[in-house]
């Protein structure tokens, strides 16, 4: 899982939300803002995806886990979040990394 270091903070999620730009993307939507400072991620899973709580936990951790196996590859000066959509929980974990992938270069977010 991403570390904690790596990971938003409250009042930065809140910024991204008002003021990013967005990517729509199958699966998720990204929203990012450009920093001076290393790359940081956060994941949203609206209850629209999951009612239940352990489903939603799951999905998170897993792009959490996605995210953090691209290692040295992410690109620093961005703040962004992942807001997971309905069909994002029925991928595999293999699935979920290639779309993630895909997407993250198509939006500049790894090198």
């Amino acid at each position: 899982m991403l570390p904690r270091s790596q990971r938003n903070s409250k009042g930065v999620f809140n910024e991204i939300i008002q003021k990013g730009s967005f990517l729509n993307c199958n699966f998720f939507i990204i929203r990012t803002v450009k920093t001076q400072t290393e790359s940081h991620f956060s994941v949203s899973v609206p209850k629209k995806v999951s009612k239940l709580a352990v489903e939603r936990n799951k999905i998170r951790r897993r792009v959490y886990s996605a995210i953090q196996k691209f290692g040295k590859r992410i690109a620093t000066g961005y703040n962004a979040i992942l807001i997971m959509k309905q069909g994002s929980e029925k991928l595999e974990f293999d699935e979920l990394t290639k779309e993630i992938d895909k997407n993250f270069v198509k939006y500049g977010l790894l090198k």
